[in-house]
């Protein structure tokens, strides 16, 4: 049982106080990223996902509180994350809306077949590239070393229903590699959206959405994070207080 009052645990919040989120003070802690792929989501209020990498369960916890899906499963590698994510669970009181599930997605992915929606922030950095980062919760939350993005799109792909999707945020730096590797497995996009800090900058994120049948893409206009140094666009402070 997780110690909430231990020092190397911090409590945070979303949503105007709304939602709680305790999460490791050295290890990963997410970013915003998290809930940009929670506003990115649809709103399907009677139906269920799959949150791969679910890490301490903040972009599943802030989709069930907007009661976007009503159940959600969340898988996680790593206990000391996935410990958090069901306290995280506990404590927002989602207990009936959802399982968080200590496992290698490679391992467990055909548990889920059929499933209508996943969603994930996944790990993007390539393993054999620069430097790793020294903390291990670090590392596998953020280079492709448990997980790679072409494993998340290929066992996706195999357990999605046909008429289903997956979303994803990424780094613009691989934007076009990955739509080749989701095309060449098969997939279709749907939507897409980049990320800018601000508006004449270069793109750093994008969202997409991929689908394994053929459909008309739309490309929707870029999230802009910051009007100026230090403070949020409108969109993106909604994207924030939820």
């Amino acid at each position: 049982m997780l110690n909430i009052e231990n020092a190397d645990i911090t409590k945070n919040y979303f949503y105007k106080g709304k939602v709680i989120v305790y999460q490791g003070k050295k290890g990963y802690r997410f970013s915003v990223d998290a809930p940009i792929l929670a506003d990115f989501l649809p709103a399907l209020p009677t139906e269920k996902a799959l949150e791969i990498g679910t890490g301490v369960g903040i972009v599943s916890l802030l989709v069930l509180y907007k009661k976007k899906f009503s159940y959600i499963y969340g898988v996680e590698i790593q206990r000391s994350l996935s410990e958090l994510a069901e306290l995280n669970v506990e404590k927002n009181n989602f207990l009936e809306n959802s399982r968080i599930i200590t496992a290698d997605f490679n391992e467990i992915y055909r548990d889920f077949s059929g499933i209508q929606h996943i969603f994930s922030n996944p790990p993007f950095l390539h393993a054999n590239r620069g430097r790793l980062s020294p903390n291990p919760e670090i590392r596998d939350a953020r280079t492709e070393i448990q997980l790679t993005i072409r494993q998340l799109l290929v066992k996706s792909y195999s357990i999605l229903d046909p008429t289903g999707s997956l979303y994803l945020i990424l780094a613009y730096s691989r934007y076009e590699e990955i739509k080749k590797m989701a095309r060449d497995i098969g997939y279709f996009v749907s939507c897409q959206r980049e990320i800018l800090s601000f508006n004449h900058g270069k793109p750093e994120r994008f969202l997409i959405q991929l689908t394994p049948h053929n459909v008309s893409p739309i490309t929707l206009p870029p999230l802009i994070i910051f009007k100026e140094k230090g403070m949020y666009t409108d969109e993106m402070d909604k994207i924030l207080t939820g």
